[in-house]
């Protein structure tokens, strides 16, 4: 009798910790309040509109090229081609929340070194990864790196670029 109660005591045990292991995978994530990692990178190509600080409402924005990189590091090119392409690099934050730093070389009309360009950003990725907005803060040197002034309330948006179909991609693709 003593034997019969001690196996079901030993199977009961068991079963309770069959049950209190599924119950610990089930409760320890909370589904409601997890962060996806999706979209937790500004790894990517985007085309942003840059709106530089004290820009004139009516001038039109800056379009910009910028390369992130999965290993932290960004290169960008400006459309207005009074600079060199910008250098720098990235770090997640916070839920979509991104630093940036970039430097930039800007010449005089003799194509000498003028001053360089600190440009700190903050970046907000959407949701579904295919947007950002941001702020910037621009820092000028000059050529010997002594800060010359320092500009507070840049502006932009972007969007990520994706591959995109050709007319003839379903017809090339059946080429031999």
């Amino acid at each position: 009798m003593q034997r019969s109660t001690l196996v079901i005591f030993a199977a009961l045990i068991a079963d309770a910790a069959h049950v209190h292991a599924q119950g610990l995978l089930q409760g320890i994530i909370t589904p409601e309040k997890a962060v996806p990692v999706i979209n937790q990178t500004l790894a990517g190509t985007w085309i942003m509109e840059l709106r530089r600080p004290g820009q004139p409402a009516g001038q039109p924005p800056v379009p910009n090229l910028i390369v992130a990189n999965p290993d932290g590091t960004v290169i960008g090119s400006s459309a207005d081609g009074a600079q060199t392409s910008a250098h720098g690099v990235w770090v997640r934050v916070g839920d979509r929340r991104f630093l940036q730093t970039m430097f930039v070389f800007n010449f005089n009309e003799n194509r000498v070194l003028a001053t360089i360009t600190k440009v700190r950003i903050n970046a907000l990725v959407s949701p579904d990864g295919q947007t950002v907005r941001g702020t910037t803060e621009v820092v000028v040197m000059d050529r010997d790196g002594k800060v010359m002034a320092t500009i507070p309330g840049g502006t932009y948006s972007g969007v990520r670029l994706s591959p995109e179909k050709p007319a003839d991609f379903d017809a090339f693709q059946t080429e031999q």
